[in-house]
C-alpha cells in the first residue's frame, strides 16, 4: 500500500489538514485563553460578533481616544456579522475557531487546484504543508483575528471554479473576498484581470465572465470608498486613504501621484518614503523571506505576481512601519497565491524525479524560514504570541480560571472600561471603553502587575490608577489577582 493509494492518501491529507488546524489553534486560541488578544482588534470584532448576534447594529465604542464608530465605518467586513450565530455556542472564540477552519478550506482548495494541475498524488502533501507552514499564516493568527484571512482563503476557489466554467461557484467565491475587507476589492480586480488574460489560452467564453468581475470589484471598491464608508464616518471621508497621505489627500491625487512618479514608486517596495531611514530594512526583511517562503515562485508565474501585486502596494507603500514587516496580517493573501504559483511552475516539470526534489525543497525551506523567524526578526513581534516553539507561551503567568470566573460576574449592561488584553473577555456589552479612556463606566478592569496601559506610559498610568484608588469614588475588588476591578460606588459622579 503506498502513498499512490488514493485510501492512504486521503486518510494522510485529512491528517495533515488536521494537524495543522490544532497548530493554528495553539496560536491564535491559546494566545486568547491566556489574555494574549488585543482590544485593538480582537476587542473591536468582538463587540460588533456580541452586538450582530443580538439584532443590533454594531456601535464600536473602544476606539482611542474614547470615540465610537459605527463597525462598518471602520471596514466593510460582512463576516462577523455573517458568523454572528454562533457566538450562542462558541462566545469569545468564535472568529478565531473560523478563521482556522478557513485556512484548512484553502487547503482543501490547493489541494484541488494540485490535482487538477495533473500533479502526481504523492506529492499532493508537500503542497499542502507549505502553505501551512508560511510565515504569513503564523504571523497573522498571532494577532488574533482579520477579516481578509477569512477572504484570502477563497482565493484558490474562485481560481479553482473560474476554469472548472463553474461560474455561480466562482461568483459565490469572488463575493466571499470583496465582503471580507473594502481594500479586498483593488485585490479582486487585478485577480480577475489576470483571469481575464488567461481565458485566452484555456478557455475564452470565460472572457465575459471575467471583464464582469472585474467591473464589480471596481464598482464595489468606488461604492464603499467613495459612498458607504465617508457616509458613516462623522469626517465623512475614507480614513484608510490616510495611510498613503504624503502621496495625496485624495484617492485621485493618490493615483495621479503613482502614474507621475513610476521610478519612485518600484524604488518604495524596498526604500522608506523617508530618506535616511534605517527602519526600511524592515521592507527588505519581508521581501528576503517572502522569496525563501515560495515566493520566488512568483517571479516566474507572472500571473501570480500580478494578482499579488496589490497587497505589495498596499503593504510597502504604505507609511506606517508596522504594515511593512513579516509581522501582522498584512501578507496573508501571499500564502495562497504562492501555492498556487508552484503549482503551476512544477505541473509544467516533465521530471517526476526533479517534481519532487523541488516540492520537497520548497516546503523544507519554507518550514524553516518559518521557524527560523518565529525567533528573531527586524520587524516588531511578540515572541511570546507567535513562537510556537516558547515552553512559556504554553503557561499564564496567573490563575486562569479565577479571573475568567471574576470576569463573568459582571453584568452585560454594565458600562466597562477595560486593559487591552481584557477587552475581548469582556466584549458581550454596547458600552466597552479602551482604558484609560473611562468615560462612563462603572466598572474599570487593569492588570497589576500585567499592566497595559497603551497610550498612556506605564507610569501615568500607574499613577492614574492611584488616583482612583485614593478619590473615594471607586471600590477595589482584587480577590482575583493580578485582575483589579473597580466598582465606581453610587453617586459618585463622573469623575474622570
Amino acid at each position: 500500500m503506498g502513498l499512490n493509494n488514493t485510501p492512504t492518501l486521503k486518510r494522510l491529507l485529512v491528517f495533515v489538514h488536521v494537524f495543522f488546524f490544532l497548530i493554528f489553534g495553539c496560536v491564535s486560541i491559546l494566545n486568547h485563553y491566556y489574555f494574549r488578544s488585543a482590544g485593538l482588534d480582537y476587542g473591536i470584532a468582538n463587540q460588533a460578533l456580541y452586538q450582530f448576534a443580538h439584532g443590533e447594529n454594531a456601535q464600536i465604542t473602544q476606539l482611542l481616544p474614547g470615540v465610537t464608530l459605527p463597525y462598518f465605518a471602520l471596514h466593510i467586513s460582512l463576516w462577523v456579522p455573517l458568523l454572528s450565530p454562533f457566538y450562542y455556542i462558541f462566545g469569545s472564540f468564535t472568529l478565531l475557531i473560523f478563521q482556522s477552519l478557513a485556512l484548512v478550506f484553502a487547503g482543501v482548495g490547493l489541494v484541488k487546484l494540485a490535482k487538477d494541475a495533473g500533479i502526481k498524488d504523492s506529492f499532493v502533501p508537500w503542497i499542502l504543508v507549505q502553505f501551512y507552514a508560511g510565515f504569513s499564516l503564523y504571523a497573522a493568527l498571532a494577532f488574533d483575528y482579520h477579516d481578509n484571512v477569512i477572504g484570502a482563503c477563497f482565493i484558490p476557489w474562485v481560481w479553482y471554479y473560474f476554469f472548472k466554467n463553474k461560474r455561480a461557484l466562482a461568483l459565490l467565491c469572488f463575493v466571499a473576498i470583496l465582503i471580507s475587507k473594502e481594500n479586498l476589492a483593488i485585490f479582486a480586480a487585478f485577480f480577475s484581470l489576470a483571469m481575464w488574460v488567461y481565458a485566452y489560452r484555456l478557455n475564452q467564453n470565460l472572457k465575459p465572465f471575467a471583464a464582469f468581475l472585474f467591473l464589480l470589484s471596481v464598482g464595489w471598491f468606488l461604492l464603499v470608498s467613495l459612498v458607504i464608508m465617508p457616509s458613516l464616518n462623522p469626517l465623512q471621508k475614507f480614513e484608510q486613504l490616510n495611510r498613503y497621505s504624503y502621496m495625496g489627500s485624495s484617492l485621485t491625487e493618490i493615483v495621479g501621484y503613482i502614474i507621475r512618479h513610476p521610478l519612485r514608486m518600484v524604488e518604495l517596495f524596498y526604500k522608506s518614503q523617508i530618506q535616511p531611514d534605517p527602519l526600511e530594512v524592515v521592507k527588505q526583511e519581508f521581501l528576503f523571506v517572502t522569496l525563501l517562503s515560495g515566493g520566488i515562485f512568483l517571479l516566474f508565474k507572472p500571473q501570480f505576481l500580478w494578482i499579488a501585486l496589490p497587497i505589495f502596494m498596499q503593504k510597502l507603500w504604505n507609511k506606517e512601519l508596522a504594515f511593512w514587516g513579516i509581522s501582522y496580517h498584512y501578507q496573508i493573501e501571499l500564502a495562497p497565491l504562492i501555492s498556487m504559483a508552484i503549482i503551476a511552475y512544477v505541473s509544467r516539470i516533465k521530471s517526476t524525479n526533479i517534481k519532487g526534489l523541488l516540492l520537497a525543497v520548497t516546503c523544507l525551506l519554507t518550514a524553516f524560514t518559518t521557524y527560523l523567524f518565529m525567533h528573531e526578526r527586524k520587524a516588531d513581534f511578540q515572541p511570546i504570541r507567535e513562537n510556537l516553539f516558547l515552553a512559556e507561551r504554553y503557561q499564564a503567568p496567573f490563575n486562569i480560571s479565577k479571573v475568567k470566573a471574576k470576569l463573568n460576574e459582571i453584568p452585560s449592561d454594565e458600562a466597562v472600561c477595560a486593559q487591552s488584553n481584557i477587552m475581548p473577555h469582556v466584549a458581550n456589552r454596547d458600552s466597552l471603553y479602551h482604558f484609560p479612556y473611562i468615560k462612563d463606566a462603572t466598572i474599570i478592569l487593569v492588570m497589576q502587575p500585567q499592566l497595559q496601559a497603551y497610550p498612556l506610559p506605564t507610569n501615568e498610568a500607574i499613577h492614574l490608577l492611584d488616583s482612583i484608588r485614593t478619590s473615594g469614588f471607586w471600590q477595589e475588588d482584587s480577590s482575583a489577582m493580578p485582575l483589579r476591578v473597580f466598582s465606581r460606588k453610587k453617586d459618585s459622579g463622573n469623575v474622570f
